[in-house]
């Protein structure tokens, strides 16, 4: 007799049904894996995205605060500023604490002496020159650079010799307009021609070779003696002259044309949170012992 796996139609139909029925399930399962792992890295996705953002805020507010305290500083400060053996600015001799917390993040801040540079709004050409000389620029592109930052800061469309004016910086492949008037920023003078990154160095970075720790464009246009770079004192002085301040400062008066109370000054407060920094630079007019202006303001300095 042949045997027969199925002993009736409806036994064989039964196994069929429960084959299908656990594919589904399998199926089913599958699919709410894939929903629930898609779930889970939303929200942890989610999650970082708050804790990102926690942390960028207290970061911020954290750099608020060294930019208070800074300003606190600034206005309890008397007449006597200098720099320490570390090249960072002190008052009334006493050595800062510039850091702290705020909440659950930290801040640390600088405070600079804008008065310790050379104002590109007033220079004269033969400053700006023996500024050009330190970075190394040749003279053919010096008179270039000097002529050029005359017509930009300058209030009409009449370029000089060197220079450039409206015509010029509106014919480049990006093509901008000539300012005529006075520099807001020292950053502006990457706009100038022939000004190029080599030789605008940094600001930031005061052993590295360029004109921007030597220049500011806010400033009373005096020179504080006790603060400014040889390279400053030399330009606005004079060799001899700047040689005598550097063998004699601190000096408690003034002397030699310059100032030892300075009235502009650049803080750069960072916030620190978990891995999140956030930096701002501000620049503060200090208009008496008991008032200080906000001057220039960035909130997401690099």
């Amino acid at each position: 007799m042949r045997k027969n796996n199925c002993y009736s139609t409806d036994r064989c139909g039964a196994r069929s049904q429960k084959g299908a029925a656990l594919m589904i399930v399998l199926w089913v399962m599958v699919l709410l894996t894939v929903i629930a792992s898609e779930f889970v890295f939303s929200m942890r996705t989610e999650m970082n995205i708050t804790v990102n953002f926690k942390e960028e805020t207290e970061a911020y507010y954290a750099a608020l605060a060294g930019v208070e305290n800074a300003k606190a500083e600034i206005l309890s400060s008397g007449n006597a500023m200098k720099l320490d053996d570390n090249g960072i600015l002190v008052f009334d001799d006493k050595q800062p604490q510039r850091r702290g917390n705020f909440g659950n993040a930290g801040y640390s801040y600088d405070i600079i002496d804008e008065e310790r540079c050379l104002n590109i709004n007033v220079a004269t050409p033969e400053q700006l020159k023996k500024i050009l000389v330190f970075a190394g620029v040749e003279d053919s592109q010096m008179n270039v650079i000097t002529d050029s930052i005359q017509d930009w800061r300058d209030p009409d469309d009449l370029h000089r010799i060197n220079g450039a004016e409206e015509e010029y910086y509106r014919s480049l492949p990006k093509p901008y307009s000539c300012k005529d008037g006075p520099f807001d920023t020292v950053e502006e003078l990457l706009l100038v021609k022939d000004l190029t990154p080599v030789i605008f160095g940094s600001n930031n970075e005061p052993d590295r070779r360029g004109i921007a720790k030597y220049l500011t464009a806010k400033s009373s246009g005096a020179i504080n003696i006790n603060t400014a770079d040889r390279i400053v004192l030399d330009a606005v002085f004079g060799g001899a002259t700047a040689e005598s301040i550097m063998s004699q400062r601190p000096f408690i008066v003034p002397a030699a044309g310059g100032v030892i109370k300075s009235s502009f000054f650049t803080v750069i407060s960072t916030g620190v949170s978990g891995r999140t920094k956030r930096v701002v630079k501000v620049i503060l007019f200090k208009k008496n012992d008991k008032n200080i202006e906000t001057t220039f303001w960035n909130d997401n300095f690099i």
